[in-house]
């Protein structure tokens, strides 16, 4: 008698299957390794991109002083102290109407600027001012200047929804994506310079005070004058070369590295 061994009938067809799924999971994980590789790729160039161009302007900070310098190649150039506060509105806008102009002119030698941060909006605490500064000075320290700087445009200019979304490890991680130094990263996340944006921030505050019996944010001063006192508005029709401008809405300080310049 012989013996037949029943077969399944669909085992070939299950075999097939199986191939074709495999080959579909295969080219899936291509698919999905090319999306990845194209994003960061993409991300890459935003980077690029998104980055501040600080080449020509020399960053000087020592870690004791309350103010950052920034300078172009001609040191006998009129300077302004900036002061500005990350959480302050009115900061974010004059530094989007004025911060490429300001880096131009930086790059031209026409202008030399000293830098003094603000923490006012935090009242003592430990808050967004406080941390963002904190963590600009950590970049600038570690000689990262061209992430100083566009951490310090990216917080401005995205303010409304970058306003108290990061703690110490946010600050680092944003700073990682604009390829910080692995120093400046681990700083960041360790708080290193928080104690001293505190001091900072409250030193300038009463530098401002002494100098002017007053202290508010954004400003401008030159000599220890408000650039909008020092030049009236038939002047700042001159230098703009706006004759339009309007007594009461246009402010020399919306113009003022260009007034700097001019004086």
């Amino acid at each position: 008698m012989t013996t037949r061994k029943v077969e399944n009938p669909n085992k070939k067809g299950s075999a097939a299957f199986i191939w074709a799924v495999l080959a579909v999971l295969a080219i899936a994980l291509v698919v999905i390794g090319l999306i990845v590789f194209n994003g960061r790729e993409n991300r890459s160039a935003a980077i690029q991109e998104e980055m501040i161009d600080v080449e020509g302007i020399n960053v000087a900070w020592d870690g004791e002083e309350n103010t950052i310098h920034l300078t172009g190649d001609n040191a006998d150039a009129n300077t302004a102290e900036l002061l500005e506060d990350f959480s302050c509105s009115y900061c974010a806008e004059l530094h989007i109407s004025t911060d490429e102009a300001m880096l131009e002119k930086l790059k031209a030698g026409e202008i030399n600027v000293d830098l003094r941060p603000m923490a006012a909006l935090d009242n003592g605490q430990e808050g967004h001012s406080t941390k963002a500064l904190a963590a600009e000075l950590a970049l600038i320290a570690n000689g990262d200047l061209a992430q100083a700087f566009t951490v310090r445009d990216y917080l401005f200019q995205n303010q409304q929804s970058a306003y108290n979304k990061y703690d110490n490890d946010g600050f680092a991680d944003l700073a990682k994506d604009y390829e910080a130094s692995d120093a400046a990263i681990q700083d960041i996340r360790d708080g290193k310079y928080i104690e001293t944006a505190k001091r900072m921030g409250s030193e300038n505050m009463k530098y401002q005070e002494d100098e002017t019996g007053e202290a508010w944010t954004p400003r401008v001063l030159v000599d220890g004058k408000d650039i909008e006192d020092i030049v009236d508005i038939e002047e700042l029709r001159e230098i703009v070369g706006d004759p339009s401008l309007d007594e009461k809405k246009d402010s020399a300080r919306n113009y003022w590295p260009e007034v700097l310049a001019s004086l």
